[in-house]
């Protein structure tokens, strides 16, 4: 499926669909997601879920689908067994991040933007899935998607200090500038995966940057704002 709205993720999974929208895809205005986007990659049927996106690292549980679409607040990721439930978030810059477990037939998607990485929230992603599925680390595929690369995430001193103090590994993936620093909060992502065992190999991280790609994607930073929100979203078929 070709289409100027949206890249696929997962495409070589038949169990699941995953996408990203491109700036052609995004919407403007809460609750940001894009009928032409659903109706073009057949996902119109399914219930929509997407966290209140708080910049933390809570994650939710989807137990059961229902009719209506269910934003669920004070939550930035979430993670389900059923199938029909569209997972979504929406994105300006933060990261999205995918997870599917074959084994156990369960998927998630978090919304990582710097706080949310420096919290940890994929690997928490990972291990919520292994509490209530049975997911195994090493078992798991996931996907970092586009968003603000090393090449534009440009932070001060607090931010940096934010992760060095959690993350020893922080200055691997940091590169000082004067008084700042410019961060690569993909690889930090990468990084905390690998630590908790999910494999090298099954781990797929998107060169795209959303910052300096302007044909393609939407970015707060670079437009000093934004209300345009591209939407990652990923379900069990």
């Amino acid at each position: 499926m070709k289409s100027n709205l949206f890249l696929e993720v997962f495409k070589e999974i038949p169990q699941v669909k995953g996408f990203f929208s491109t700036k052609q895809g995004a919407s403007e205005g809460s609750p940001y997601y894009n009928e032409e986007v659903l109706k073009e990659i057949g996902l119109l049927d399914m219930q929509l879920i997407w966290p209140g996106q708080v910049h933390k690292d809570e994650i939710a549980v989807i137990k059961e689908k229902g009719s209506e679409p269910v934003r669920i607040p004070d939550t930035d990721g979430l993670i389900t067994n059923v199938p029909g439930v569209l997972l979504t978030t929406v994105h300006a810059d933060c990261l999205p991040v995918w997870f599917y477990d074959a084994q156990h037939s369960a998927i998630g998607l978090v919304h990582a933007g710097w706080r949310g990485t420096a919290a940890g929230i994929a690997a928490k992603a990972v291990r919520m899935m292994g509490d209530h599925y049975g997911s195994r680390p090493e078992a798991m595929q996931c996907v970092i998607g586009p968003g603000i690369s090393a090449c534009c995430f440009e932070v001060g001193l607090e931010v940096y200090e934010a992760f060095k103090e959690v993350w020893p590994f922080t200055d691997d993936f940091s590169r000082p500038e004067g008084e700042k620093y410019f961060l690569d909060i993909k690889g930090i992502n990468r990084q905390q995966l690998l630590q908790l065992g999910v494999k090298e190999e099954k781990i797929a991280v998107s060169s795209h940057c959303t910052c300096c790609e302007p044909e393609q994607f939407c970015s707060y930073r670079r437009e000093g704002g934004t209300y345009m929100r591209m939407g990652a979203g990923l379900c069990l078929l």
